[in-house]
């Protein structure tokens, strides 16, 4: 029951806040930008300039993981690498001096990553079209985001990493966070990228990447999470080795799903009815930097 609270809570938090994405008219939703924020440049090279357009020559240049300062979201677009984002007015310092300009938001990162000296910078690098095929065969067009990390260190870009995934309703913001290795030989930090939605029954998607000792950046298994409140809810989750349970250099992955019966408890909650709840295991091989997904089994 504790993850029904938990899914209910959501639900109300997103609907307090679903009307700040409602005045979003462009696919800027995911980067979650308001002013006086701090956020990395994400582009490879990002031509600042005077005014929110692309007329003028550029007056100044920044790099993958200056640091900038969100000032203001202008009503300018532009339509670029198949999104249409807006211009972004910022503040930065360059040489002691402190300066500002306007940035397409397409060069702007999603929430800031850091540890130490180590920045991990994640952004879109673009959208694109796609075919969605359903189980019935039936297809239908769909938009994708490629979404793409890079490890920053000394002011440069020295390891990166991508995926990808569906420009819909559970896209609509993204939540970093970096951790230290869990146990997992060979590595430095696990970083985990989610990405969810404003409303009940849409899904929150967890990407993981793994930081080795010698300045990889891999791939993890990935999760999900979904509920609607007093309906049902279906819930993964991880267990690394440091953790209670936890096994030496193995991902154990659990998943438990849960729907309402149409009979209610003594305080008028709906009886839940237990689905599916199912664990497997991913062996983890720190010197190649990869994964292997071992059994499942019903718990």
């Amino acid at each position: 029951m504790k993850t029904m609270f938990f899914f209910c809570f959501v639900c109300i938090l997103s609907f307090l806040t679903c009307t700040v994405f409602a005045q979003e008219e462009t696919d800027g939703r995911t980067w979650g930008l308001f002013a006086d924020q701090s956020r990395y440049v994400y582009g490879d090279t990002a031509f600042i300039r005077v005014s929110a357009d692309t007329k003028q020559a550029p007056i100044d240049t920044l790099y993958t993981g200056d640091e900038i300062a969100i000032t203001a979201i202008t009503d300018k677009v532009l339509n670029l690498k198949g999104m249409k984002l807006p211009w972004i007015k910022i503040k930065y310092k360059k040489e002691g001096q402190d300066k500002e300009g306007f940035l397409w938001q397409g060069v702007i990162s999603l929430a800031p990553m850091r540890r130490g000296e180590l920045k991990l910078v994640a952004g879109m690098e673009r959208r694109m079209d796609t075919t969605l095929v359903y189980d019935d065969g039936s297809k239908n067009p769909g938009k994708q985001f490629l979404v793409k990390i890079k490890a920053v260190q000394g002011g440069k870009v020295i390891a990166s990493n991508s995926f990808r995934m569906m420009d819909d309703e559970a896209a609509n913001f993204a939540e970093p966070k970096v951790m230290s290795g869990l146990g997992l030989s060979n590595v430095q930090y696990i970083m985990v990228l989610s990405f969810g939605g404003e409303a009940c029954g849409i899904p929150t998607n967890y990407h993981y990447f793994a930081w080795l000792n010698d300045n990889r950046l891999v791939a993890l298994p990935e999760r999900m999470c979904v509920g609607d409140a007093g309906a049902f809810y279906h819930d993964e989750s991880f267990i690394f080795p440091v953790e209670k349970g936890g096994e030496p250099d193995t991902i154990i992955w659990h998943v438990e799903e849960e729907e309402a019966t149409d009979k209610d408890d003594k305080d008028g909650n709906p009886i839940m009815k237990t689905n599916i709840k199912e664990s497997s295991k991913y062996a983890w091989d720190g010197v190649n930097g990869a994964f292997k997904k071992m059994g499942k089994w019903r718990s």
